[in-house]
């Protein structure tokens, strides 16, 4: 079979990647690439982890497939009880999947199956932030705000509801207010404009991604969106997929806050990176209502539950734990996000630098007057042609101001990579914007 045979995923040239370790891909030149996003926010280990490769071979040699409606898996099982564990509260029933689309899509169908086990089935609408995604399925693009995923796909896929983003940047701030406060007062106003009676669930990202450019929301946010949910009887799911498993330095990134969600999905670093991984987690209160009535979910699918997949969730938790890497990635990362913030001093088009722990957007804006550049120069497409020139590897957030506008990148290495990788991402990063600064010429 010839490389043409494959449907492209990209416009551009891409590398054959032949090798992989650590925090490096090495193509079919022998050059290394420093792997600065860690794909696409997924690889938590690193490349060829021991611990995953050993545990999908043990996993293996015992049962490598168990249908979920013909058999319960012992990995299964037992990774259900450890990311419970690891979510705290009370997010104790668990159901894995393959990815953060299906997490997504499945959270959805549970939170329209409590609305119904309670005698409302006119709750089936989802509100999502306004540059958000959660997936690239149907239901999953049709809750996403950022509106570019779903573009060509109209009208196979409904738009959602849509709250503003909670973007601080740029924000004009009166005199005795915060932007966090204003953006609080906003959610209040925008709440109460939503078709309540028929809203489910408001789907949220513990920390943005790619939709946003790594979108922190400020302190108070999530704690008022908890209790506008509870006011106003619509769940909350907060979307972990791309900051969950110790990406921000916690377990999930609502960590950061003290509300605690209905129902968490996850998935990308969930299995290391290795293999396809993901889940949603309900709370007691959602699984009890829904379980009275449904005493099992019919609307999984093939690998649902898979005993391999959840095997190398086993290994990567405790991995994650063994060798102390969510303590590292919250120390690590500050100094991180620090080194990011300190480019501008030298790119002054670098203009917001935001996230937490290994999951940071670097966002371009004129120096002056923080406009974002003019879409035409595709200046996102551009930073990660130029980064892959200088052997780096960064996830494109394009459009993350408001859907037409707005150019980023993620920069989310492994929480593994060490401190020479570190290094030499920062030096990569450096060469990458010094090709990128005629794009910016001095005012």
């Amino acid at each position: 079979m010839t490389a043409s045979a494959l449907i492209p995923s990209s416009a551009r040239s891409l590398p054959l990647a032949v090798a992989a370790k650590g925090a490096r891909i090495y193509d079919e030149a022998g050059l290394d690439y420093i792997d600065a996003s860690s794909g696409p926010l997924a690889v938590t280990l690193g490349h060829g982890h021991p611990r995953v490769l050993a545990a999908i071979a043990d996993q293996f040699n015992a049962v490598d497939y168990a249908h979920r409606t013909q058999f319960r898996n012992p990995a299964a099982e037992r990774l259900a009880v450890l990311v419970a564990e690891r979510l705290g509260g009370d997010l104790g029933h668990v159901m894995f999947v393959s990815g953060g689309s299906e997490a997504n899509e499945i959270a959805m169908k549970f939170a329209h199956m409590y609305w119904a086990a309670r005698g409302l089935p006119d709750k089936h609408l989802f509100v999502s932030s306004s540059v958000s995604y959660h997936g690239n399925t149907a239901g999953a693009l049709g809750a996403s705000g950022q509106p570019r995923y779903a573009a060509n796909y109209r009208p196979l896929v409904r738009a959602g509801e849509t709250i503003t983003a909670p973007q601080v940047y740029r924000l004009a701030v009166p005199e005795g207010s915060s932007a966090g406060a204003q953006c609080i007062a906003r959610l209040r106003s925008e709440f109460s404009r939503l078709d309540l009676r028929r809203t489910a669930a408001v789907l949220f990202e513990g920390i943005g991604g790619s939709g946003s450019g790594a979108l922190v929301p400020p302190p108070g946010f999530l704690e008022e969106l908890r209790a506008l949910c509870d006011a106003h009887d619509v769940l909350w799911i907060s979307d972990e997929v791309m900051s969950g498993f110790g990406r921000t330095g916690k377990w999930f990134a609502f960590q950061h806050s003290g509300a605690v969600p209905d129902i968490v999905t996850f998935a990308k670093g969930a299995g290391g990176g290795a293999v396809p991984l993901g889940g949603a987690a309900l709370s007691r209160k959602v699984w009890g209502e829904i379980s009275a009535v449904y005493p099992a979910m019919s609307g999984g699918h093939t690998f649902t539950n898979a005993p391999l997949a959840c095997a190398a969730g086993i290994a990567t938790i405790e991995a994650l734990e063994e060798e102390h890497l969510l303590p590292r990635v919250a120390a690590q990362g500050a100094w991180l996000g620090a080194r990011l913030r300190a480019l501008r001093a030298e790119f002054p088009f670098v203009g917001d630098v935001r996230g937490a722990g290994y999951l940071w957007g670097v966002e371009f804006a004129d120096p002056v007057t923080a406009e974002p550049p003019d879409p035409a120069l595709d200046v996102t497409g551009k930073a990660v042609a130029a980064a892959a020139a200088s052997r780096l590897i960064v996830y494109p957030a394009r459009y993350c101001v408001d859907g037409t506008r707005g150019d980023a990148i993620l920069i989310g290495p492994p929480l593994t990579a060490t401190d020479e990788e570190l290094d030499e991402l920062l030096a990569r990063l450096h060469a990458t914007l010094a090709s990128l600064a005629p794009l910016f010429p001095a005012p």
